[in-house]
């Protein structure tokens, strides 16, 4: 009754939205166990670490146009200029962003030691950066057009996997992985911008470098804290590459990809209920959060169930990822305590996104400046004395407090205002 309640009239758009971002969920673990078998484990930890490396510019490039972009064509759907207005002027900020962004990456490749001995993957890897430019997937789901954004979804995924089964096949193949999953996304992010561009008569606008420059300075608090967030999900691999080596980073990766894959179900999950929930809070602020209430509720019992099924299965999931049989009994217990930060997440990603339908940029820069301190500084205690554990420990602590922030930050400051 309640998930009828949830979806509703959109039930045939969420199957349809839900088939495309599976690609995104499905893909890494669909390829992790064959990258491990023909990159070996240290080859995998590599690949991840040079991923995260990417995920860090991406979030620069992004700008908050993920979130506060959907918003803005949400609210803009019925008129056409306002669209073509908003699409091309984030086009253009997004390509000077990369500029800049590309150019950090490289001082970052060739001045630094733990980047230069890995010069051409780190490099490869910035392709994934330039292909996010041209991502058109935040404006069509703004639109709720979803069924063309998990088109592109899923044609990227579907290339970026063939490639990868026919172009790696030694362990030295290593470095160009991410370089595979950038041109995937890139000729597919073009191909579905043409068709936007087509179908609704778009042109190219002059550019407007006084509007860049307010639209940069406005989002500027969102996008550090998005860094902020990027900084403290990605932390975790390269220090555990710089303390332990690649090896041991591969390990962790593995458990990485299980909490990544928590969080990017989690994310696709809320972001298909966004412009709605935007849309409502602007009508009635009650009405939105019963809303929200309701499917953030059928969201938990989803992660509950699942953690549940992985802490049991847990032996044939390592075996499934190809870890060897002698590291087994040391990973179990770790990625047994892992699963409790995607319950963690459950609570706290639905709680943020309530943060940002209330557009209160400022509070939520001082939660996650502090709260990712908080992360990096217990991670570089608890991992002197508690290994792999001590990260977990720390990850878990972070997502608690960031549950309480955003609960005092927005929760509670909306539920004062219906009453």
């Amino acid at each position: 009754m309640l998930i009828k309640k949830v979806f509703g009239k959109v039930s045939n758009k969420f199957i349809v939205y839900g088939l495309g971002q599976a690609f995104n969920l499905v893909t890494p673990v669909l390829i992790a166990p064959y990258l491990i078998f023909v990159c070996n484990i240290d080859g995998f930890g590599k690949i991840g670490t040079a991923f995260a490396f990417a995920l860090f510019f991406i979030l620069i490039v992004d700008y908050g146009f993920d979130i506060k972009g959907i918003k803005k064509i949400s609210e803009s759907r019925n008129s056409p200029e306002q669209l073509e207005h908003e699409l091309v002027t984030t086009l253009y900020t997004k390509f000077f962003l990369f500029l800049f962004a590309a150019l950090v990456g490289t001082l970052f490749v060739f001045l630094l030691p733990y980047f230069r001995d890995e010069y051409l993957l780190f490099l490869f890897s910035l392709i994934i950066v330039f292909a996010q430019v041209f991502n058109p997937v935040w404006f069509l789901q703004g639109l709720e057009d979803f069924y063309t954004s998990s088109i592109v979804n899923a044609s990227s995924k579907v290339i970026y996997v063939a490639l990868v089964f026919t172009c790696i096949r030694i362990s030295e193949d290593y470095i160009y992985v991410n370089l595979l999953l950038g041109l995937s996304s890139l000729t597919v992010n073009i191909i579905g911008l043409i068709y936007i561009f087509r179908k609704n008569k778009f042109k190219f606008l002059t550019i407007d470098f006084k509007l860049i420059s307010q639209t940069l300075k406005n989002d500027f608090s969102l996008c550090i804290s998005q860094l902020f967030l990027s900084l403290r999900q990605i932390s975790p691999v390269f220090i555990v590459g710089y303390f332990f080596g690649y090896s041991v980073a591969g390990q962790y990766k593995i458990i990485d990809q299980i909490i990544s894959l928590y969080r990017t179900f989690s994310q696709v999950f809320l972001r298909f209920f966004y412009p709605q929930l935007s849309f409502r809070l602007s009508q009635n602020s009650r009405k939105a959060l019963l809303y929200w209430k309701r499917y953030a509720f059928v969201l938990f019992c989803g992660v509950l169930i699942s953690s549940l099924l992985l802490f049991i299965f847990t032996e044939q999931v390592l075996l499934f990822f190809r870890v060897e049989n002698n590291v087994i009994p040391q990973l179990k217990g770790v990625f047994q305590m892992a699963l409790i930060v995607p319950l963690s997440m459950g609570l706290s990603l639905p709680l943020e996104q309530l943060m940002f339908g209330l557009l209160n940029s400022r509070l939520y820069f001082k939660i996650t400046f502090f709260v990712t301190v908080f992360n990096l500084v217990t991670i570089l205690v608890f991992i002197k004395f508690f290994d792999l554990s001590g990260i977990i420990a720390s990850i878990f602590l972070s997502e608690i407090l960031f549950v309480y922030l955003y609960y005092q930050g927005a929760f509670k400051k909306l539920a004062s205002n219906e009453n």
